[in-house]
């Protein structure tokens, strides 16, 4: 099955839609040959997995998290048990090349943080730097609000 599909099925409940209310157990192969569970439900309209965390509603900072180019400090607000706004303070080695990632990276790490409502995201291409510092701190924010 392509990824495509592999994501329709997972989003899906192996192709059934679920209605609200409805949960879903299953086994996913790995592979070792061992299967692990996964239970998924939904709540008007909410999915929630036991692999996502709920967090304490309030505004956290995290740690600054230094980098070979800068360091970045995150500040994560929640609400509702869910991340809503992450704002960071960069501070760059004043190289214009470092100004022009942090410019296009720093609001899509954002995105994806919010999107994700976790620091379990991918890297932003180009910012490996950043996008490290940007999540260690945001893990360091986060684990205040566990």
């Amino acid at each position: 099955m392509g990824v495509l599909g592999a994501g329709w099925v997972a989003g899906t409940a192996n192709g059934a839609t679920l209605s609200t209310g409805d949960a879903v157990t299953g086994t996913t192969p790995t592979t070792s040959g061992t299967t692990t569970s996964r239970t998924t439900s939904t709540t008007s309209g909410t999915t929630t997995s036991s692999s996502t965390g709920t967090y304490t509603d309030g505004t956290y900072t995290g740690a600054t998290a230094t980098h070979r180019f800068g360091s970045v400090t995150v500040t994560v607000t929640i609400s509702g048990g869910k991340i809503t706004n992450v704002t960071a303070n960069v501070v760059n080695d004043g190289q214009g090349k470092s100004n022009q990632i942090n410019s296009s990276a720093v609001p899509t790490i954002k995105s994806r943080v919010i999107a994700a409502n976790s620091a379990s995201v991918s890297t932003v291409s180009g910012a490996t730097y950043t996008t490290g510092a940007y999540l260690t701190s945001l893990q360091s924010a986060l684990s205040k609000a566990s």
